[in-house]
């Protein structure tokens, strides 16, 4: 008998809920893409969710759930899309602080050849 079926199913279950309402937390989440900027908090959660799913397969092997592995296949992808979806939210952003830059640089210029023409 493995441990995890020592201390029976119940026990798992209430390790994943808790590990599934911490992800799930709104508290915050805006502030972290603020301060470590866009998609920041997709990544987060998209890598907790996938550790979570890993977690759900790896119990499911140990106790023969075949219905845990498949649950915790699927929220493993899940949170292996978000991750990426944290990826091209920040691409998103640098791509738009790169063309506000160039935006800034063409006004500059503008009023450069202007100050000479007059």
């Amino acid at each position: 008998m493995s441990f995890l079926q020592s201390v029976g199913a119940t026990e798992h279950r209430g390790v994943l809920r808790v590990a599934g309402e911490v992800s799930k937390d709104n508290k915050n989440k805006s502030i972290l893409d603020k301060v470590a900027g866009a998609g920041t908090r997709d990544k987060v959660e998209g890598k907790t969710k996938e550790v979570v799913g890993k977690t759900k397969q790896a119990i499911g092997k140990a106790i023969d759930s075949p219905k845990l592995r498949v649950e915790g296949a699927s929220e493993e992808l899940e949170g292996k899309g978000q991750q990426v979806l944290g990826g091209v939210k920040e691409v998103a952003e640098d791509v738009a602080e790169a063309v506000v830059e160039g935006l800034e640089n063409v006004k500059d210029a503008v009023k450069r050849v202007q100050r000479r023409t007059q």
